[in-house]
């Protein structure tokens, strides 16, 4: 990450539910911090989450870590997310 580059951290594990509310709010963070050359770093290692975050194409972009570790560590460009679902 560039020095003038900020980060937000956002653990998603104590979330029971998580829906298309959620979606837009991930998705206007993760817009509005790019514009001022940050970024949103996603934890979550729910298997019902992470399905509905691959099934709408949105890990992609924000490509969720099960740790916090896992989302502090730079990813290359074309790298995988971290966090994946299992028979979605």
């Amino acid at each position: 990450m560039d020095a003038a580059e900020s980060a937000v951290l956002l653990g998603l594990r104590p979330a029971a539910f998580f829906g298309c509310s959620g979606l837009r709010l991930l998705l206007s963070a993760h817009q509005r911090l790019r514009t001022r050359s940050g970024r949103l770093r996603v934890v979550c290692d729910r298997v019902l989450t992470l399905c509905l975050l691959h099934v709408t194409g949105i890990a992609a972009v924000l490509r969720p870590a099960p740790t916090v570790a896992d989302a502090l560590t730079p990813v290359a460009a074309d790298g995988l997310p971290a966090g994946r679902c299992s028979g979605c």
